[in-house]
Formats: structure tokens, sequence, C-alpha cells
């Protein structure tokens, strides 16, 4: 394993060079980014950077570099790595790189120190940058060559579609959270590291098995909204100024065949652009009280308006050093079933464009299915009267809600563990998709977080109002009408 502080300069007592530039709130107006240009020399196999600022809650800058064939936005090639707010010293070289930032030839010319002034007050600030070149022979990095892995059995596969390791914001190594993966059962991950490859190129690509598929994959992230691109096979700019270059962005990634999932659109990170098409959206993330309820009524909204999305959930579980017993904010809470033809990264790509999912609140969770006569979920009806079978296990107790573009039209108390009822549908308005309501078992979920968090309220807000609606403890994908 290695340590992501393992390749910084701290021990160098010089810098070949040193910049030093003010920036104020005014800058940010300008561009939400800031180039830092320096020149490396011929020759050289390394490059050490350290970012200085008295960095504060009013004042966080992230840190990413590109080498001389970064262009402007939106740039084909050139993005060298990110890490965010997360390090403030980086190192690429020819044969390794903190984790992050992509290994591979130090070409000679202009490179650029990479600043996004994601909080910045209104006084200006002094940035620092101080940059070590080493010329030692080095050997060429080798990227390993990705596993495929296809398990031809159609079902039900579980799995978590957002999660992170010390590649980005983490603590933990990909070596954890694989370990985690294992320990819950999962047949599918989605690693998906802010504005990086790296952990997937590095380590999950050759991990993969028919025990547990890796999904190529990273989360799109920029000041104003996260959304993960599931299936990717480069990096797309994320220097996003305003919502046209998102719009660009979008169209480009969907033309590569990847798809784009906005993510916990709620606060305190929510989704605020306008795109005009998407493929899935996270409507669940981390514990079902952390405000999912604003995420499900977007997603609502955009159902409403006519817009074909697939439901997903995942934890944006970031992998820590020492995982606490008991932890209900652990890998796959929320869990995100798919029905794959075969457990292959087309497969899962697959699924998730046709809509064939449902989540849970664990991968031991209740599941929640309905089907339209051979009409499975993410299909179309064409008729204005069907039967709907609709099926819930592990929810006694509990109700189902049947919900079109109008809101609920139907509740169904849940009369056992293994539950299955017909219910004759009559003019749904655009699509039917259910969602399973904790009844019996609402008292049990919120006093069961409450004693786990106590004072404690991590994450995303709303945590107070969450109680006051429905609790979801699974839900699914619509069922199209037409």
């Amino acid at each position: 394993m290695t340590s992501p502080l393992a390749l910084t300069p701290t021990a160098r007592p010089q810098p070949a060079k040193s910049i030093t530039i003010s920036v104020s709130a005014a800058d940010k107006a300008r561009s939400p980014y800031i180039d830092v240009p320096f020149e490396v020399p011929q020759g050289m196999t390394r490059i050490a950077i350290r970012l200085g600022y008295a960095k504060s809650e009013t004042c966080v800058i992230d840190l990413g570099l590109g080498d001389p064939t970064l262009e402007p936005f939106p740039s084909p090639t050139g993005l060298r790595g990110w890490s965010g707010g997360a390090r403030s010293e980086i190192c690429v070289g020819v044969d390794a790189a903190t984790p992050g930032y992509v290994p591979g030839p130090i070409q000679t010319g202009v490179w650029k120190v990479i600043l996004g002034l994601y909080r910045i007050p209104d006084d200006p600030v002094e940035v620092s940058v101080d940059i070590w070149f080493s010329s030692e022979a080095r050997g060429a990095y080798a990227a390993p060559e990705p596993a495929k892995v296809r398990r031809r059995q159609p079902g039900w596969y579980k799995g978590d579609l957002q999660c992170h390791t010390f590649h980005s914001d983490a603590k933990g190594s990909p070596e954890q959270l694989h370990a985690t993966a294992l320990r819950e059962g999962l047949d599918f991950l989605a690693v998906t590291e802010h504005n990086t490859l790296t952990s997937y190129e590095r380590y999950f690509s050759t991990a993969t098995s028919e025990d547990l598929l890796f999904i190529p994959a990273y989360e799109f992230t920029t000041e104003f909204g996260h959304a993960n691109v599931f299936g990717a096979k480069e990096l797309f700019d994320f220097r996003i100024a305003d919502n046209a270059d998102v719009i660009t962005m979008v169209e480009r990634i969907r033309a590569s065949g990847a798809l784009f999932s906005p993510n916990h659109d709620k606060p305190v990170i929510p989704f605020d652009y306008d795109v005009p098409a998407i493929d899935c959206m996270e409507v669940w993330q981390s514990h079902w009280l952390a405000g999912n309820f604003i995420s499900l009524a977007k997603y609502q909204a955009r159902l409403a308006r006519g817009e074909r999305v697939t439901a997903i959930g995942a934890s944006d579980f970031h992998q820590p050093l020492i995982e606490p017993a008991g932890n209900p904010f652990t890998l796959a809470r929320p869990c995100t079933f798919l029905w794959l033809e075969e457990l292959s990264v087309d497969g899962v790509l697959d699924a998730m464009r046709k809509g064939r999912s449902f989540v849970t609140e664990s991968p031991d969770g209740p599941r929640l299915t309905i089907q339209a006569g051979d009409t499975p979920l993410g299909g179309s009806v064409h008729a204005d009267r069907f039967e709907l079978t609709v099926a819930a296990t592990g929810a006694q107790g509990d109700e189902i809600a049947l919900i079109d573009a109008s809101g609920v039209f139907r509740t169904i108390e849940i009369e056992s563990d293994d539950f299955q009822t017909t219910v004759a549908v009559e003019r749904p308005s655009l699509f039917v998709r259910a969602e399973l309501i904790a009844k019996a078992s609402h008292t049990t979920i919120v006093q069961n977080l409450l004693d786990y968090l106590g004072d404690a309220r991590p994450g995303h807000s709303q945590w107070d109002d969450a109680p006051n609606h429905p609790i979801r403890r699974a839900l699914t994908s619509p069922i199209y009408i037409g």
C-alpha cells in the first residue's frame, strides 16, 4: 500500500521555484479557477508541489495540476490530477504519483498549478506555491491491465454507487475499502473519487473478480454540484464556470457512453445546475434521515416533468483508517439492487440505463419490486389499465405507497415478511413507482439512529426535521406509461 504522503516534498529544504500570489473574492467572481504557470526544465523525472495559505472556515482553496497539453476549458487532455482541499502537498513523477494524480512523462514546457477558489473571503489572501524538480533516473510507470469479469447469471445484484478512499478526501486505503465491500457481501462497487480515476486505474481495475465487480467511475465535482460519471474511460474537464459549461460536459460525457448521475441533491451540497438530460439520480445518500426526503422530492419533480431517470442510492462512504463498531453510515447504507443479465461492467451500465433498480436501507434490508405483466422496472406500459404485481420482503407492518406524477394514489399494508399482491391500476399519470414507508418500524429506526449519534449530526443537513417526513425503507425506479 502506498501512503498518500509518501511522495511529498516535506523533507526538501529549498524549492526550485517559489511563487506568491494574492487572491480575493473579486478574483473568484471572475473565475472559480486560477492557473499558476511554471516552467519545467528538460530532463525532469519528478515534480513536487506545496500549496500554502491561511486555511479557515471562510478560506478553502483546492489544488490540482495540468501539464503543457492543458488548454482553456473544455480541454480534451492535460489534467494530471486533482486533490481538492484534501491535500496541500503533491508529487507527480514518471514512475509514481500522489494518489489522485497521474504518473507518466514529465514534458518540458509550461505546467499549471490549478487553484480552485472554493471559499474566498472579501479581503485578499496570500497564497504560496513552492515547486521542486528532480532529474534522478527512474523507471517508467506501467498502467496495470484491467481484469475482465463476467458472471453469466441473470438476477438481482447488490452494490454501492458512491464511496471514497485516500485517492480523494477519505483516510482509508483502496485495500481497506475492498475488504469492507467483501464484508458487506456486495456484488459490485463504484469507487467515485473527486475528479480523478487514479484509485480505479491503480488498484480497483485489477482487483475486480467474479465475487466483486468494480465499476470505473468518478465524482464530477464543482462548487455548485457533484455528479457521478459511471463507465468513465477518461476524466472530463471539471473547470466549470457556469451552467453552459456543465451542459457542454454532460453532453460529452454521455456521448462517450458514460452515464451522468447528480448526487445528494439536498443541503449542504445540492446539484444547482440545470441540465437537459441525465441518466440516473442519487435519490438516497447516507442514512434516510440525512435529509433524503429533499432529494426524493426533486426526483419526483423530474419524473413529473416527463424525464426518464433511474433511481439509485449510495452511501457516499469515506473509508476511515479505523471504522467504529456498528456504524450506520458504513458502505452500502443505502444499497442499490440492479437486475443484471450478467455481472459485468457493461451489464451494470445497461441496467442503470434501463432503470432496472430499487434502493433499500442496507444489503440485508427489505426488498421492494413492481412489475406490470411482463414489463419490469424501467420498462414502458402502453395501456390505460393494467395489473401491477407488488412484492416486498422483510417489512411486515410497514406500508407500500404507489406513486405517479400526481403523487401517492394508493397505499397497501404489508401483511407479512414475504408479501405479494396484484393491484389494478387505471390511467396513471406518466409513470408508476413504489416506496416502502416505515410504519411499525418507524420508532425503532429513529431511536436506533439517535442512540448512535448522541448530539452529533454528521454529513448533510436536515437531520432534525427528517423524522417529521415519511421514512422510506426502500424505493423503486418507475415503470413508465406510454
